[in-house]
C-alpha cells in the first residue's frame, strides 16, 4: 500500500474515473428489484470492511500475495474471488460472477489508498446506478 498523506485520495483523478464508471451499470439488465438507499449504503459499508479492511489486508500481510500484475495484486484478486463467491448466496451464478470486476476497482483503490470510505462511496455510486436506473 502507498503511504498517502491523509485525504490525498479526494484529489486523486483515478478514483473519479472509477467513479465515473458507475453508469456502466446500466449495460447490465435490471435487477427488478429496488433497495432503499440506506440499505445500498450500509451493504456497500459492511461488504468493503469485510474485503477490503479484513481480507485483502490480511492477504496482503502475506508476501506472496503482494506480487502484481499492472495496478492489482494477487491480494486484490483472491479477494474479489471472495466477494463474487459471496455474491452467490443471494444472485445467481452470472450475476455474482459480474460483481468480479467491479470489485477489482474496489481493491485497488484499497491498495492504492489504505482507506474504507473511498472504497464505500465507489461501491455505494456502482450499487446506485445498478439498481436505481435514472
Amino acid at each position: 500500500m502507498q503511504t498517502v498523506a491523509r485525504g490525498a485520495w479526494l484529489r486523486d483523478p483515478w478514483l473519479y474515473t472509477a467513479l465515473a464508471l458507475a453508469p456502466t451499470a446500466w449495460l447490465l439488465p435490471a435487477p427488478g428489484v429496488s433497495m432503499a438507499l440506506w440499505r445500498l449504503g450500509l451493504l456497500a459499508l459492511a461488504e468493503e470492511v469485510v474485503f477490503r479492511g479484513l481480507l485483502q489486508e490480511w492477504l496482503r500481510g502475506r508476501t506472496v500475495f503482494l506480487r502484481s500484475w499492472g495496478p492489482l495484486t494477487l491480494a486484490n484478486l483472491v479477494a474479489s474471488a471472495c466477494f463474487a463467491a459471496a455474491h452467490l448466496l443471494a444472485q445467481p451464478p452470472l450475476w455474482a460472477a459480474a460483481v468480479f470486476f467491479p470489485s477489482l476497482i474496489f481493491g485497488w483503490i484499497w491498495d492504492r489508498h489504505g482507506r474504507i470510505l473511498p472504497c464505500v462511496l465507489v461501491h455505494f455510486s456502482y450499487n446506485l446506478c445498478f439498481f436505481h436506473r435514472f
